[in-house]
C-alpha cells in the first residue's frame, strides 16, 4: 500500500510540471470565467435592484423637499443600494450650505456617504453658469442616472422652472411636498395656475403630506386638504395625499442642522418617521 500510493504521488508530481498547451477557445472561455469569478456580487447586485429616477420638490419655500429627499437617500443607502442626489442644475445648492460642503467633500463636486453607496452632487455657487438649454438639462440627466441605479432629484420649490418641467417628463416619480400651512396651500391653489407638468404627468405624482400629526389626520381635515388640491383639477376625480410624515423632533433636527449634518446620520432611530416612503422592488426594501 506505502509503495502504491508513493508511486501515485511520484506520478502526479511529474505531471504537474508538464506543461500544457490550451487551444484559443480554451484560453477565452477560461478568461471569462475567471472575470465572472472575480466580481460576482457586483453583477448580481446591479441585477437586483430596479433603477429609477425620482424627483422631488415643493409646492412652496420650506414645505420639506430637501429634507425628505436627503435624509430618504441616506436611509436607503444605508441598506446597500447605490444612490445618487442632486439638486436641479443651475441652481444655488442647499446641501452646500447644509452639508458644509467644502470642509467634507475635500475640494470635489461629490459627496460620499454611507461607505459610498451614497453620492451627493453639488455644485459650488462659485462654479455656476446659469445659462444653460434643455439639452444640456437632458445631457446632464442622462448622465447622473448612469451612476446609480437610483436617482433622487431635489427640485425643492423651482418647479415652475424650465429645467424642472423638462426633468419632470423623464423621471418615473414626481413627489409633491407641502405641509401643515393649509392657509399656504389654499392660497397656491386658488392663485396659481395649473402647472402643465400636473395634468401631463398625473400619474407619477405622489401627494406627500409633511410635518403632520394626528389632529390633520382626521378624515374631515383630510376632505378638505384633498378638495383643496382638486381645485387644479379638471375632472371629478379627486387628488388623493398618498403619504403623511410627522413632524420631527424639534431639538434633534435643530441640532443636526448646527452640526452640519443630515438628521439620520445623527439619529438613525428616526428612521422610522420616513417608513411610508420605503418602497419594496424585487423582495428588497428601497
Amino acid at each position: 500500500m506505502f509503495h502504491q500510493m508513493s508511486r501515485f504521488v511520484s506520478r502526479f508530481r511529474d505531471l504537474e510540471q508538464q506543461e500544457f498547451s490550451h487551444s484559443i477557445e480554451e484560453e477565452r472561455q477560461w478568461k471569462v470565467l475567471k472575470e465572472k469569478l472575480a466580481s460576482p456580487q457586483i453583477v448580481e447586485q446591479q441585477e437586483s435592484y430596479q433603477r429609477k429616477c425620482i424627483v422631488v420638490m415643493s409646492l412652496y419655500a420650506q414645505a420639506g423637499a430637501s429634507f425628505l429627499a436627503s435624509n430618504l437617500a441616506y436611509a436607503w443607502s444605508g441598506k446597500g443600494i447605490p444612490v445618487t442626489l442632486s439638486e436641479l442644475p443651475k441652481v444655488t445648492s442647499y446641501y452646500y450650505f447644509a452639508l458644509d460642503f467644502e470642509r467634507r467633500a475635500r475640494k470635489t463636486s461629490l459627496l460620499l456617504m454611507q461607505n459610498n453607496h451614497l453620492r451627493i452632487q453639488i455644485e459650488s455657487p462659485a462654479q455656476i453658469q446659469h445659462e444653460s438649454s434643455q439639452t444640456d438639462t437632458a445631457n446632464w440627466l442622462l448622465r447622473i442616472c448612469k451612476d446609480s441605479p437610483i436617482v433622487v432629484i431635489d427640485v425643492s420649490s423651482y418647479w415652475n422652472d424650465i429645467h424642472s418641467k423638462q426633468i419632470f417628463e423623464h423621471a418615473d416619480e414626481i413627489w409633491v411636498v407641502f405641509d401643515a400651512d393649509l392657509a399656504r396651500l389654499t392660497r397656491l391653489f386658488l392663485l396659481e395656475p395649473v402647472p402643465a407638468w400636473w395634468r401631463t404627468e398625473r400619474r407619477k405624482i405622489k401627494m406627500i403630506a409633511n410635518k403632520w400629526n394626528s389632529q390633520l389626520s382626521r378624515t374631515s381635515i383630510m376632505k378638505k386638504v384633498e378638495g383643496t388640491l382638486s381645485l387644479w383639477d379638471q375632472q371629478p376625480v379627486a387628488a388623493r395625499v398618498t403619504n403623511m410624515i410627522p413632524l420631527m423632533d424639534g431639538e434633534k433636527t435643530a441640532m443636526a442642522s448646527a452640526k452640519a449634518n443630515l438628521l439620520l446620520e445623527l439619529f438613525p432611530e428616526e428612521e422610522s418617521e420616513f417608513q411610508s416612503l420605503i418602497h419594496a422592488y424585487k423582495g428588497r426594501m428601497l
